[in-house]
């Protein structure tokens, strides 16, 4: 159960997080903030190097490197938590994901489904899964390239949610696309080009 494990931390992390936060903002501390990225694949972790140079316990693969990917790909989305497909297809009973994207991170030209993490399931923040609703239909609107509406949904979604990042990047997405159009083979995936 390794994948919930993962994401039940990332959860808690982020509640003791924000306390702490409050704490130090008290007391002329600057805002602290931890972004978090999952991935569930299978990896090699041990010691590596050699006795004689360097040894290290460490963890390596493709499987690492989109996890630490993902955690800065939450710059993109204006959130905290992301979670690879793999992740969210083994936690789904019992985590609420939110879709983001199609998603070729920085050095991988192949998307992967990522969604953000928001809480345990039953325990969602207030009024979210109203959100949820519109940002779906919004995400339905913009994969089918109808752009005004698809704007107009996430306008709905800022007005009374400001600081939905999803929706600022889908909202900002929508309105270049509106001016410069995808190709026409587009298949909805974004390519990060940063890490």
């Amino acid at each position: 159960d390794h994948p919930l494990s993962a994401c039940l931390c990332a959860i808690a992390m982020q509640e003791r997080i924000k306390i702490l936060r409050e704490d130090w903002l008290k007391r002329g501390f600057p805002k602290v903030t931890a972004r978090v990225g999952l991935n569930t694949q299978d990896v090699v972790v041990g010691y590596m190097g050699s006795e004689g140079a360097q040894m290290n316990f460490t963890c390596m693969g493709d499987g690492v490197n989109l996890a630490s990917r993902l955690e800065g790909a939450n710059k993109e989305y204006g959130t905290l938590m992301m979670m690879s497909d793999r992740t969210y297809q083994r936690v789904k009973h019992r985590i609420r994901g939110r879709f983001l994207d199609f998603l070729a991170v920085k050095g991988k030209n192949e998307p992967v489904l990522v969604w953000e993490i928001i809480s345990e399931i039953g325990k969602e923040p207030p009024g979210f899964l109203e959100l949820l609703e519109l940002y779906e239909r919004g995400m339905k609107l913009h994969l089918d390239r109808q752009w005004d509406e698809a704007i107009d949904c996430f306008e709905q979604i800022l007005a009374r949610w400001p600081d939905d990042g999803p929706s600022q990047t889908y909202l900002s997405r929508c309105q270049q696309y509106k001016e410069e159009p995808p190709p026409e083979n587009w298949d909805g995936s974004y390519h990060l080009k940063k890490k």
